[in-house]
């Protein structure tokens, strides 16, 4: 189980245990309640900022020193991600589905902002009919999919900190990333020169 999943689940255990104890105590099914509430909310918030914020910039901050590398463990979990698609993205997998005549529809659309679909809370073009998950379009996936484990946030770029692939021996360092997947000219705009 992820480990930010895990503490949630500590946390909202450890509130229930804190309510019933409020409420067997003798002040009521209100405090019990308000007791409840304020821990799964308090938990929510402490495991988003570490995750989101502080690990999340702090894994960038190393993969970027070289501190640690990243090699890909093709476990899918980047696949359950809600992936941006830029205009280039677009063209491409529009033709792709075209040629392949894929009928059905791949992508939403929210005002000017496109996505790839997600069937059950996955990418739709992701095949886990074998023993491990494998992108049907993987040739000309999307830039957001070549990039992870870094995701842009506003105007910089932070980096998975649930993602398996990080350790510090093996695999890639940023650099050797950033080429293989070709999104150097990407991560220029963010952070300047790599």
């Amino acid at each position: 189980m992820r480990r930010d999943k895990t503490l949630l689940i500590i946390g909202a255990t450890a509130g229930a245990v804190l309510a019933a104890g409020t409420y067997i105590s003798g002040f009521g099914w209100v405090a019990a309640l308000g007791i409840l509430l304020t821990s799964v909310l308090l938990t929510r918030v402490v495991t988003f900022a570490y995750f989101e914020r502080f690990l999340a910039f702090k894994y960038f901050d190393d993969f970027k020193s070289e501190r640690v590398r990243h090699e890909c463990q093709a476990c899918g979990a980047c696949c359950h991600l809600r992936v941006n698609l830029g205009a280039d993205d677009v063209d491409r997998i529009l033709e792709y589905s075209k040629h392949n005549g894929i009928g059905e529809i791949v992508m939403e659309k929210r005002g000017n902002r496109y996505w790839l679909k997600r069937d059950s809370g996955r990418c739709f073009f992701l095949n886990c009919s074998g023993d491990t998950p494998r992108c049907g379009i993987y040739s000309i996936r999307p830039v957001a999919c070549r990039l992870y484990p870094l995701i842009p946030t506003g105007n910089r770029l932070k980096s998975d900190p649930l993602c398996p692939g990080f350790n510090k021996s093996k695999g890639r360092t940023f650099k050797e990333y950033l080429r293989a997947e070709q999104v150097g000219a990407y991560v220029r705009r963010f952070i300047g020169k790599v």
